[in-house]
């Protein structure tokens, strides 16, 4: 059913946007036995990985009760050990502040290599949310990542970073932040430099608050912002208040010192709801695969899709692969047995005789749209279009039972009333 050789992931997920995670990551994740979830990963990725996947909850954040780094790499080598195949998934990247060094170090004592799937680090990301580019000609040749979590001798040098006149983007350093910028003033840093504190960066709950280094620690507090959040300190900050002042339109009133950002309005009205799977032949094109796709879909977009779900078997195929990397869109993999196990509504004698199953773009999508709904099995989905063909290629759509029908196709809104 799985593949006979263990291998062991360590996986970036990202800041926290399930759709700032990798293609490759998300492949990696797909195919493991037993998936390893820092705290600080949304939980919407986890509908990347198998549905039959083994999730432990290993939360490592700063301030928060956590399991003891030692007590993760002994799970992870047992797990290995027993000859499943494990992913590591951390949030960001597993090797910005993510302890993915200390894990890859054990590993191979251990003689087991590991393969690092790097992830969007949150300190280029959430300044990025807010137009803030960590790196400007005009402002800092160069950046500096540091984390604020330290005391006593693990307390970063900040009369040197301050002298380094780089953007300084600091990680974990909320519940220290008045310390820090006074050690920053004390090291001659202006007080007018501007700030910026971005709380949940790239979810849709994600806050922020600007303020000049003087006022920036009591301003955070009055906002009551917390942890999870990235803190930039530089003139490239100022770059946030220029887009903001851009953004008011001419419009006469003081903004909030909190507020989301387009980013995060934006991202909450786009609900992705459609797992589409597909069955295809070897050496498909990427363009035959879209045409059916779009066939499909009818006047619905391809930001409704949440998924693309196949047969294992396919893994490989270029054309797909292609299509799914053109419009960013993870592929799931499913067995023929878990595939055996769904229903099929438009059996095919040729693939029954082929593959061994009744169909596969509708148990894929099925499937796919099941586990993406947190669901165990593909009774917690429905199809909302079902098996169409388009240059000898099947594509079927489905949705998680509890989809309300606002966040279906209109097609399928049709269909129902029919």
């Amino acid at each position: 059913m799985h593949a006979a050789m263990t291998r062991a992931w360590l996986i970036g997920a990202g800041p926290g946007d399930v759709e700032l995670m990798t293609l490759k990551a998300t492949r990696a994740l797909a195919q493991a036995d037993v998936v390893l979830v820092d705290d600080l990963v949304n939980p919407e990725v986890l509908q990347f990985a198998r549905a039959d996947a083994q999730v432990v909850y290993v939360g490592k954040r700063g301030g928060h009760p956590s399991t003891p780094q030692a007590d993760i790499v002994t799970q992870m080598l047992r797990h290995l050990r027993a000859g499943r195949s494990v992913a590591r998934l951390k949030g960001g990247d597993p090797f910005v502040f993510g302890r993915g060094g200390e894990e890859l170090q054990a590993l191979q004592a251990a003689g087991i290599d590991a393969d690092v799937i790097n992830g969007i680090t949150a300190g280029i990301a959430a300044p990025a949310t807010l137009g803030i580019a960590v790196t400007h000609r005009d402002y800092a040749q160069g950046v500096v990542f540091v984390t604020g979590h330290g005391a006593g001798s693990g307390e970063p040098d900040w009369a040197a970073l301050a002298a380094t006149r780089m953007t300084l983007v600091i990680y974990m350093g909320m519940r220290r932040l008045g310390e820090i910028a006074g050690a920053l003033l004390a090291a001659g840093m202006s007080a007018d430099t501007p700030c910026a504190a971005i709380e949940s960066a790239t979810r849709p709950e994600q806050r922020h608050v600007l303020a000049p280094l003087r006022e920036f620690a009591g301003a955070v507090a009055r906002a009551g912002l917390g942890s999870p959040a990235i803190v930039v300190i530089g003139g490239v900050a100022s770059l946030a208040l220029a887009r903001e002042a851009a953004e008011r339109d001419g419009r006469v009133h003081h903004e909030p010192v909190a507020s989301a950002t387009p980013h995060a309005r934006a991202h909450a009205h786009s609900i992705k709801t459609l797992s589409v799977g597909i069955g295809c032949r070897s050496h498909s094109e990427a363009a035959d695969i879209e045409a059916a796709v779009r066939t499909a879909l009818g006047s619905n977009g391809f930001e409704q899709i949440r998924s693309i779900a196949t047969i294992d078997t396919k893994a490989d195929e270029a054309g797909l692969l292609e299509f799914c990397s053109r419009h960013q869109l993870p592929l799931r993999l499913f067995s023929r047995e878990q595939i055996a196990s769904a229903p099929v509504a438009s059996p095919s004698a040729g693939v029954r005789a082929h593959l061994g199953v009744d169909g596969v773009c509708e148990p894929c999508a099925l499937l796919a749209a099941a586990a993406s709904d947190s669901a165990r099995s593909a009774q917690n989905a429905r199809l909302v279009v079902p098996k169409t063909v388009h240059a000898g290629i099947t594509v079927a759509i489905a949705a998680p039972n509890n989809a309300t029908l606002g966040d279906l196709p209109p097609s399928s809104q049709d269909q129902d009333s029919r």
